[in-house]
């Protein structure tokens, strides 16, 4: 399903922005990196795992580098292409990273074990959210995970100039250097809404805080 707004340009210009080699050097961190997630899903005889929207791929490694089968993709040819070199630096350049949209991601029906999105439910739309999430659900095989994580606002979010949708989304003016950012900030009522008749079978603050909710399918 097409999405209510294109989000690529914003973020192809981003990741443009990065310094590729000391994002290569942060990935370092994720080589062989623990998590909750990774410790529950091997619990669960998790195999396969979509990295969805994965930035210049730091989870992904952390997943491959655990022994997980990942695929990955990002709405950002400049992200993909960031994720594809700092896997092959370390040793996983046969993992399949693609462009694609979290609300058409083009995989088959229940594909994977687990799909994880980290920080990014939270620069959609309500409706693109929806959309994401029913895309998410589709390519999980039965009993398998959805893993969302969602920022911890800050002051700044809310000072930066920016305009509010109807939905309550928040996008970011030319007066910003967020521009044409989406930010829509998620509490526990927006959750449920987000997840109303799923199966939530955890929630957990990652170590800097984040909100992570697991959905099973």
């Amino acid at each position: 399903m097409k999405a209510d707004i294109d989000y690529s340009e914003y973020w192809e210009r981003c990741w443009n922005e990065e310094d590729a080699e000391a994002l290569e050097k942060w990935l370092e961190g994720w080589n062989h990196a623990g998590s909750e997630e990774i410790e529950y899903f091997k619990a669960q005889s998790v195999r396969t795992i979509c990295d969805a929207a994965c930035g210049f791929g730091a989870h992904t490694l952390a997943f491959a580098s655990n022994g997980f089968d990942v695929a990955a993709f990002d709405v950002s040819p400049k992200a993909v292409e960031l994720t594809r070199a700092g896997l092959a630096r370390f040793g996983y350049g046969d993992m399949p990273v693609q462009v694609a949209s979290l609300t058409d991601t083009g995989y088959d029906d229940e594909a994977f074990d687990a799909v994880t999105a980290y920080a990014v439910f939270d620069h959609l739309t309500e409706a693109d959210a929806g959309c994401a999430l029913t895309e998410m659900l589709r390519i999980v095989k039965p009993g398998g995970f959805v893993l969302l994580s969602f920022d911890t606002p800050e002051e700044d979010d809310f000072s930066a100039p920016h305009k509010v949708l109807s939905d309550g989304s928040m996008v970011y003016g030319s007066e910003s250097e967020r521009e044409g950012m989406i930010f829509r900030p998620f509490d526990d009522a927006k959750v449920l809404t987000l997840t109303a008749g799923h199966s939530v079978t955890r929630k957990w603050r990652s170590r800097k805080g984040d909100l992570i909710v697991l959905l099973q399918k």
